[in-house]
Parts: structure tokens; sequence; C-alpha cells
């Protein structure tokens, strides 16, 4: 599923325009967006939380040509799945 298709369903369900689907969509994501990069945890009832893990710096060594690369620090958005979407997925 694309974002394409999930603004469709959600004019349709709701009886909205594709507009003001795209709208809606688009504010959804933008609020989860803005609120992980603040460093705040979206937690959505029975689909799940997202949140942002801290990794340090490290020092990797290439495998072909064995020369040393540093990763700076760095945070990443991570997602843990609801107790509902496991039970679905099974």
């Amino acid at each position: 599923m694309t974002k394409k298709d999930l603004i469709e369903i959600v004019a349709q369900k709701a009886h909205l325009s594709k507009k003001a689907a795209k709208q809606a969509v688009e504010s959804f994501l933008s609020e989860i967006m803005k609120a992980l990069s603040n460093g705040q945890v979206v937690k959505l009832s029975g689909f799940g939380t997202f949140r942002t893990k801290m990794f340090k710096a490290k020092t990797i060594r290439a495998i072909g040509t064995k020369e040393s690369k540093k990763i700076a620090a760095r945070r990443m958005p991570r997602y843990i799945p609801g107790t509902k979407i496991k039970k679905m997925v099974r």
C-alpha cells in the first residue's frame, strides 16, 4: 500500500474529497514526524509506538578494503507494533 492508496481509502471511508483526505493524511504523518524530531514518543493505542533511539558513534571496517570508517552518533526512528497488529499479522 502506498500513501496514494491510503488517501483513496480514507476519502472513501470518511466520505471526503481526495483533496481533504490527502490533507488529513499529510497532517497526520507530519505531526508524527514533528513529534519524533522533538524527541517525543508517539503512542497509538492498538497500532504501536513510534520513538527515537540514540546510537553511539563508532568505527567500522569495510570488508573488501579493510579501510576504517567513522560513523557519527545519530538518532534513528523506531516502531514497536501494538498487540492488535501483532495478532493480525500472525
